[in-house]
């Protein structure tokens, strides 16, 4: 009877054990930060890439404008018709590219979120005192980034405006006469413009620099596939 009893306590014991054996140490550990860090790179990138898309309808724009000023006036009629089509256009990839710098900010969110649910996971203080420094770091470098995103967006919003207010002048002030008493502020538009494709080439290099640092290894450990027996990669 005793040795009954003392089997059935065993396999009791035992239980636990083999079942966190068959689940893995680690599968208690949550690592969802990897994943949310690929989606901010992604998105990151789409966003460069929506505002690129954005800045050349811009200086198509840009060129239709300055055609209709030096065009006859029934060529300048035809062109008007087209700048109208174009500023829509500009309108679109603006109302994306905004659309994009959201979805990258609750990806940044999310990620942060995650990142500090892991340091409380640490039991080595000084691994832990590093993962922090560089959650930090991350975290001044995307609020730069996104303050530069949405700097240029602002200055394509307000390009918009002023291509809306050609479109109004345009409208009743197609004669070539008309059109001559613009050069002051095409002067002043073509600066904004110019300033504008400078702070894109800036955000261009900031972003490629962040997830540079953000992405680590182009591929991520967790799609690598191992030989058995072989440890983690450090």
């Amino acid at each position: 009877m005793k040795n009954s009893t003392r089997l059935c306590l065993l396999s009791l014991v035992a239980l636990p054990l083999t079942a966190c054996q068959s689940g893995g140490y680690m599968s208690s550990v949550a690592l969802t930060g990897a994943e949310s860090r690929q989606h901010v790179v992604e998105a990151i990138s789409e966003g460069v890439s929506e505002q690129q898309v954005a800045e050349d309808e811009f200086e198509a724009a840009g060129r239709m404008l300055a055609s209709i000023q030096v065009a006859s006036e029934a060529e300048a009629s035809k062109l008007y018709s087209e700048y109208l089509d174009q500023i829509d256009r500009c309108a679109r990839h603006v109302e994306r590219f905004n659309e994009q710098i959201t979805v990258l900010q609750t990806g940044a969110e999310n990620l942060f979120v995650d990142w500090e649910a892991e340091l409380e996971q640490f039991t080595s203080d000084a691994i832990r005192e590093q993962s922090s420094r560089r959650l930090e770091a991350a975290r001044s470098g995307f609020a730069l980034l996104h303050d530069e995103l949405m700097g240029v967006h602002g200055q394509m919003a307000a390009s918009l405006s002023t291509h809306k207010d050609y479109a109004l002048y345009f409208n009743h002030n197609l004669a070539g006469s008309s059109r001559e008493l613009l050069g002051e502020e095409n002067s002043r538009f073509m600066a904004t413009m110019a300033a504008m494709n400078e702070d894109c080439k800036v955000v261009e290099s900031d972003a490629r620099t962040f997830n540079e640092r953000l992405a680590g290894p182009a591929e991520s450990p967790a799609k690598v596939t191992k030989p058995e027996g072989e440890g983690a990669a450090q």
